[in-house]
């Protein structure tokens, strides 16, 4: 034991000397003006490394394109292709157009795996070709908002055979997101794809989409078709044709999409393998979409039949669910669930099943019994030492102030608190809390007249 503490020291001496002669280095050069600084204190390889742990926390763009103007080093290390194989070109920093794509498909893409090109409209077919020809390790690629057409996209996705992941967001060419070209798309990645995501696409025929998903996309484990709060096109939706096809399926997001459930047999149902990978459900809705009958709590058990992992649960909007579908749920740490305007009876038994795991809890503008909210309330500040709950969001809701007082004292970690239109609740209280207002509310909650928590 003693001698690792020689060597240990020893090693530290020889770095804190190391260190002492790069700041001498630095400072006799600078006292001399040399202006190649950076070529005579790290070595490339050195600063390659430091460039890419850069790049793995704050992404390659911007910092990449200042980098380079920094020296000739910097400029030869921020050009090292290795650095530029994850790249988001959808925040503006550059000039959004087919020449730059064309300058950094011929000296910077050359290991490019995953790109964005979200809001790119000025993106040509010409250009898509020239990153599907200059890129065919292309895994990942984001063309939301984006307006070339279907020739331009699906020659992308038959050039790069190792693409896995595709956003359509709100596509700007109906062609390219129609049922018949998706079907295509699905197609040809087939086993590869492992997330799609078409939202806020019109879902003509999507039901066909579903069905090619189900049929040859076994790795799938992102699916989005959220659509807009207007939404009124209905998508019939076989959920256990889905759950056989697709049980790595870890995230569904169904945001605002009127879906019709095929009728299935109850064998079917109970011989269905579920998703039991399944972590995230978002299935809310606006107060202008569309229901479909049947679309209620039943929807959910069949979706969640076997999703022991869930943990984010989005059902606002929800008024056929009950207290009885969400406490049969098989998840027992879901951390996140979001469930304003859904009146389900009994949450203070919700609020005992997930109590140790919650983190975030919406539960606005539900009409709920004093008593019943407030044992809730209690439910979810008996444990202090075993609470994660950070955000809580009871607007419009008759939550008391002793229930609020009981949360403050219960929930140590809670840093933000929305008690906006909360009807029982003095008009001083009546807000959203964070950071110090918070603070402040658990500070002075038990002197609260009303008048005196405006801070």
């Amino acid at each position: 034991m003693d001698t690792d503490i020689v060597v240990a020291r020893k090693e530290g001496q020889k770095r804190i000397k190391a260190c002492n002669d790069i700041f001498d280095t630095v400072q006799n050069a600078s006292c001399d003006g040399d202006e190649d600084l950076w070529g005579k204190c790290i070595p490339q390889l050195v600063l390659l490394k430091i460039f890419h742990h850069v790049v793995e926390s704050a992404g390659a763009i911007p910092f990449l394109c200042r980098a380079l103007r920094v020296c000739r080093l910097w400029y030869q290390c921020a050009g090292d292709s290795t650095l530029w194989k994850t790249v988001d070109l959808s925040y503006g920093w550059i000039k959004a157009n087919d020449a730059t794509l064309q300058f950094l498909c011929h000296t910077r893409f050359s290991r490019l795996t995953d790109i964005n090109l979200s809001n790119w409209k000025l993106l040509t077919v010409n250009g898509l070709r020239l990153l599907a020809d200059s890129c065919p390790q292309l895994r990942s690629v984001n063309l939301s908002y984006c307006r070339v057409n279907s020739t331009g996209v699906l020659h992308l996705i038959n050039k790069c055979s190792h693409l896995a992941e595709i956003e359509l967001m709100s596509y700007g060419c109906a062609d390219v997101v129609s049922a018949k070209v998706v079907v295509q798309i699905v197609n040809k990645c087939s086993g590869k794809l492992r997330s799609l995501n078409l939202s806020m696409n019109p879902p003509h025929g999507y039901s066909v989409v579903l069905k090619a998903l189900a049929a040859c996309c076994p790795n799938l484990e992102c699916l989005d078709l959220s659509q807009n709060a207007n939404s009124s096109i209905s998508i019939s939706f076989d959920i256990e044709q889905l759950q056989r096809g697709c049980p790595k399926l870890r995230i569904l997001r169904l945001v605002n999409t009127v879906i019709a459930p095929t009728r299935v047999s109850v064998r079917d149902r109970s011989e269905s393998p579920g998703f039991p990978e399944l972590q995230e459900l978002s299935f809310s809705i606006a107060p202008s979409t569309s229901i479909i009958s049947g679309r209620n709590g039943n929807v959910i058990c069949r979706l969640t039949k076997t999703s022991q992992k869930l943990k984010f649960l989005d059902i606002r909007g929800w008024s056929q669910v009950t207290c009885a579908d969400l406490q049969n749920l098989p998840a027992t740490d879901l951390s996140a669930l979001y469930m304003s305007r859904c009146s389900v009876e009994r949450i203070d038994i919700l609020a005992a099943k997930w109590q140790h795991s919650l983190v975030e809890l919406d539960i606005a503008w539900n009409v709920l019994l004093n008593t019943e909210l407030d044992v809730a309330m209690t439910r979810l500040a008996s444990n202090p030492s075993m609470s994660k709950l950070e955000v809580l969001d009871l607007r419009g809701t008759t939550v008391s102030l002793d229930s609020v007082q009981s949360l403050l004292q219960g929930c140590p970690v809670l840093h933000n608190l929305n008690l906006s239109s909360c009807r029982n609740l003095p008009r001083g209280v009546k807000r959203e809390y964070f950071g110090e207002s918070l603070d402040y509310l658990r500070q002075n909650i038990e002197t609260v007249d009303g008048s005196n928590v405006s801070q």
